[in-house]
């Protein structure tokens, strides 16, 4: 048995501990967890009670919830999902990818599901609305679309509870908007190169900017400087103009 008489307790500890704890795990859940550490170490519910200003009845309720419930009884019975455990990776059933004139959805088997790659709001459309139903992976739809993942799973919400209408860009200015192909992301590239080789910078602004004006490419600067992390171009940014220097001086 553990004598708590001979522990040393420290009050600023305490404060940063508690702290830190609530900041990732809430208040109730480690609340939750002081009261059933204190009832494992012997300290009466009396006690429980007066130390952490709860009811000795829900001290009673909450170790006989987590006793009965395990880990789960910690948590906000509300909740749609644990954020204990990691979220199991969902199983997809169709795989994405472009052609020339159409993005296709194949299924398998020879069946295929073909999108005219101009009707842009027809393929968020509809790869968002399978990715809501697990039927493709959120990787693949968000590398299709030019999205960050998170982005990508921000929009299959949005449509799902505002309809087509919630992915429409309301903003005035951008008026077409052009998925990330391989013809895209091999203009980029050279833009990028051509940026650095002559002035050693490049950002979002003035790659978007610059492929607007040289290849008629109305393209997004978030999307764009996702898509150059993505490429790892980012970690060139310093070094290419150095290597090219010294191509030069050969």
């Amino acid at each position: 048995m553990i004598n708590c008489q001979e522990i040393s307790f420290s009050q600023k500890l305490q404060q940063q501990r508690m702290a830190q704890a609530q900041s990732i795990l809430g208040t109730k859940v480690t609340d939750h967890f002081i009261c059933f550490a204190l009832y494992l170490l012997g300290v009466s519910r009396k006690s429980i009670s007066t130390l952490t200003n709860t009811p000795p009845g829900t001290i009673r309720s909450r170790v006989r919830a987590i006793l009965s419930n395990g880990l789960s009884a910690l948590e906000d019975r509300r909740s749609r999902a644990s954020t204990f455990l990691p979220p199991q990776e969902k199983e997809t059933v169709a795989s994405i990818y472009i052609e020339e004139q159409s993005t296709v959805v194949d299924f398998g088997t020879r069946r295929q599901l073909k999108i005219p790659r101009q009707n842009i709001l027809q393929t968020r459309v509809i790869l968002l609305t399978m990715l809501q139903s697990n039927l493709l992976s959120s990787r693949d739809v968000s590398e299709v679309l030019g999205f960050s993942t998170v982005h990508t799973g921000n929009l299959a919400k949005k449509l799902h509870t505002g309809d087509i209408a919630a992915l429409i860009d309301k903003r005035q200015g951008q008026k077409q908007e052009y998925l990330f192909t391989s013809d895209i992301k091999a203009e980029l590239i050279c833009q990028f190169v051509l940026d650095i080789v002559t002035s050693s910078k490049s950002s979002g602004k003035l790659l978007a900017k610059q492929l607007n004006k040289r290849c008629k490419l109305t393209l997004s600067e978030r999307s764009i400087r996702y898509h150059i992390e993505k490429l790892g171009l980012s970690k060139v940014k310093k070094s290419l103009p150095q290597l090219i220097s010294g191509l030069k001086k050969k």
